[in-house]
């Protein structure tokens, strides 16, 4: 058991990519998107990992976040008329910079404050995108715009290696300076301040490393969609991209990204139970949560007998 433990730690995510570079010769074509959005959804994920699992920072806005990469995508590609990559570029630098300003009131806000805080920045969003029809096209939707790559199986390609690098990346933050102060402000701000670490800029790159994610999301979910609705972007999206975070063992990098393509491809596995399929889905996420509560409980419990026994 330890060594198949060992050989995850090591290897976990070159399996997981390997998987998922021949996913589409196994796949039919409505199975081929559910996984492509899966994939797509482990990018934000990831940006969640260092803002929830590093900083310990609660958030319900990254719909809003989402939104904002995929209509600034569309919006540069059909009114200013920019290649992908421009259009690609563009999308990430605006979102990064709505996120940063967002993560202004993060300095004084914790907890339920900061969760109401993200949850009325989403509305904010999505009622400004419905209403800003000369711009976002409102409740008619936005479309004809260019995909980043001219295929579909490019653009999962292209998603796919991009996931891995920011898997790689998102690791390698965790183990540095950076990730090290994130951790030491999410367990005790007062601390971490004591020791030298600058709370306010941590919680800043915090919040831009997860708006730029969540824009690039966007650029890929804006690419497989072709059609972006602000019906698309509610608080229920949010909520979903929190649970894929817990599910994933918050600050774990392979485990988001399982979790991530669990959640998106299980209610479509599940859409045979017609009317029950909800209802199967929620008891199916309990009993993981319950299970995965009661195993981490055990950990702590008996990480705290060992102290004692040494002392």
């Amino acid at each position: 058991m330890n060594n198949i433990k060992v050989f995850w730690n090591r290897y976990g995510l070159l399996v997981v990519a390997v998987l998922l570079l021949l996913t589409p010769q196994f796949t039919s074509q409505y199975e081929f998107y559910v996984v492509q959005r899966g994939v797509q959804n482990a990018m934000l994920v990831l940006g969640l990992v260092m803002l929830i699992g590093y900083t310990g920072l609660m958030t319900l806005g990254s719909a809003a976040l989402l939104a904002t990469g995929a209509y600034t995508y569309g919006i540069l590609m059909l009114r200013l008329g920019c290649s992908p990559l421009i259009g690609t570029i563009g999308a990430v630098l605006f979102t990064t910079v709505v996120g940063t300003l967002l993560g202004i009131p993060a300095f004084r806000l914790s907890g339920p404050f900061l969760v109401v805080t993200t949850v009325g920045f989403g509305e904010i969003v999505r009622i400004l995108i419905l209403n800003w029809e000369p711009l976002t096209r409102g409740p008619y939707g936005l479309s004809g715009f260019r995909p980043v790559m001219p295929t579909t199986r490019g653009v999962y390609y292209l998603m796919v290696v991009v996931l891995i690098l920011l898997a790689i990346v998102t690791e390698r933050i965790g183990r540095s300076r950076l990730g090290l102060a994130m951790k030491a402000v999410k367990e005790d701000e007062v601390a971490a301040e004591v020791m030298g670490v600058n709370v306010r800029r941590v919680k800043l790159v915090s919040n831009a490393l997860t708006a730029a994610l969540a824009g690039l999301s966007g650029v890929f979910l804006a690419s497989l969609t072709g059609y972006l609705n602000p019906d698309s972007f509610t608080s229920n999206e949010s909520t979903s991209y929190l649970l894929m975070v817990v599910m994933g063992g918050m600050s774990n990098v392979v485990g988001s990204i399982i979790s991530s393509l669990f959640l998106t491809v299980l209610p479509e596995v599940l859409r045979f139970l017609a009317e029950s399929r909800l209802l199967v889905y929620s008891l199916i996420l309990l009993v993981y949560l319950r299970l995965y509560h009661v195993r981490g409980s055990s950990k702590v419990r008996a990480k705290s007998a060992g102290s004692r026994g040494r002392s």
